[in-house]
């Protein structure tokens, strides 16, 4: 299997990198495996005292590699599947992993951070943005709901009809705009200089400290979460079955308009 995300560890520090530039970072299921091992390995290193995730190229990541994804139902039933319905499965363990990782975790954005890309940046504890950078929870264009554990994270840093709007609409905001979301926690003239300075603060404090920080925080943010983790994948099910979701596929895939059938799932 090629290494779509690559890891280094060095003196406590891990680097967690998506490294399919050719393919603008997109996520195929391959994407989700390595990840999934990667914050297993994490959680898994006593000496840990920060994460970084970058990526190579000139996006972050374009969210799903749709065309990858789709071909199969059996990918999808492996991305969905979960034993009990509040449990996260594959694909939203890529997200809650980051936040079940001690050391604190910095997400570095830059160009297009779109759909399950985004999702996965809202796992990291700090998502420090280039002003080039542009984000969007993009998976309505494609008829789907995210199902990527995002809504957990959403419900601590924005407000309800802030965090529905920027997920009906599935807009391209940049980093100015998301910054005023809560969406991001900075945005850097010079996101390495910047990410560097936030890495050497973080490593003169205490990592027990930080440790206990980041729990105490968490007990708001997470107060919902089997509930929002059941409620995204038995949507995302439902939409799966309706006939609305390959429409929206072809019409995005085939730059067309389509009619939308009448709803009978909701």
């Amino acid at each position: 299997m090629k290494h779509l995300i690559t890891l280094s560890i060095d003196a406590g520090i891990a680097t967690v990198t998506f490294d399919r530039a050719e393919k603008l970072n997109a996520l195929s299921f391959d994407s989700f495996i390595q990840l999934d091992s990667i914050i297993k390995q994490l959680k898994k290193e006593k000496s840990l005292r920060l994460v970084i995730i970058d990526a190579n190229g000139s996006d972050f990541c374009t969210g799903l590699d749709v065309k990858s994804i789709s071909r199969s139902a059996l990918t999808m039933v492996k991305l969905l599947f979960k034993w009990l319905p509040g449990n996260a499965n594959l694909a939203q363990r890529v997200t809650l992993g980051w936040q079940e990782i001690k050391a604190p975790v910095i997400c570095k954005i830059h160009g297009r951070c779109f759909g399950g890309g985004m999702q996965i940046a809202l796992g990291a504890d700090f998502r420090l943005a280039s002003k080039d950078a542009q984000l969007s929870i993009m998976e309505t264009r494609w008829g789907l709901t995210p199902d990527m554990a995002g809504s957990v994270i959403l419900q601590g840093l924005m407000p309800y009809d802030q965090a529905l709007k920027l997920t009906h609409l599935a807009n391209p905001i940049d980093a100015k705009t998301a910054l005023s979301l809560n969406l991001v926690t900075e945005v850097c003239d010079d996101l390495d200089k910047r990410c560097e300075q936030l890495k050497d603060a973080l490593l003169k404090k205490s990592p027990d400290a930080l440790a206990a920080n980041k729990r105490t925080y968490q007990k708001h943010m997470l107060v919902n979460r089997r509930k929002l983790l059941a409620a995204e994948t038995l949507n995302q099910i439902k939409i799966l079955r309706g006939k609305n979701v390959k429409r929206a596929i072809n019409n995005r895939l085939k730059d067309e308009s389509k009619p939308f059938f009448d709803s009978a799932n909701w």
